[in-house]
């Protein structure tokens, strides 16, 4: 029996990687850590794989990025499944994006799907479908008067 449930296992394990799909995810408009400011801070990517957990701000993937240019890039697999890509820049290092009056971010921030026309909406609307290795492109905004 136990014998059994080790190759499963094994079997889960092998297929689960053979249908991971190589992801560069790109993204621009970012305030160098060096230069521009000295207080500039690491860029923040959460990834949710369904509604609960981005409703919750529990993703399934959290990476944190070092700035060295306006743009970052950087690879990552994911399996078949749809995805939200929430980014912020943490210009102040306190782990958190702040926020203004009726709470309007005052730091750099995106979404996948996102082209700051209009307020971010819920995973539906910013969710993208990962069944191929892809590029994503994320622009931060900057919102008036931060």
């Amino acid at each position: 029996m136990k014998k059994k449930i080790a190759v499963l296992f094994f079997e889960f394990f092998i297929l689960s990687i053979a249908f991971a799909h190589n992801i560069k995810l790109k993204i621009k408009s970012v305030v160098p850590e060096s230069g521009e400011c000295g207080n500039c801070g690491k860029v923040i990517v959460s990834i949710h794989d369904c509604e609960e957990s981005f409703k919750t701000k529990s993703p399934f993937m959290k990476l944190e990025l070092v700035p060295t240019s306006t743009e970052i890039e950087t690879a990552l697999e994911l399996p078949d499944g749809e995805y939200a890509f929430c980014v912020f820049q943490d210009l102040n290092g306190d782990g958190i994006i702040n926020s203004g009056f009726m709470g309007i971010p005052k730091e750099p921030f995106g979404f996948s799907n996102y082209r700051s026309k209009s307020v971010p909406g819920n995973f539906n609307k910013h969710k993208v479908i990962i069944d191929k290795d892809e590029t994503i492109v994320i622009e931060l905004f900057t919102m008036a008067g931060r």
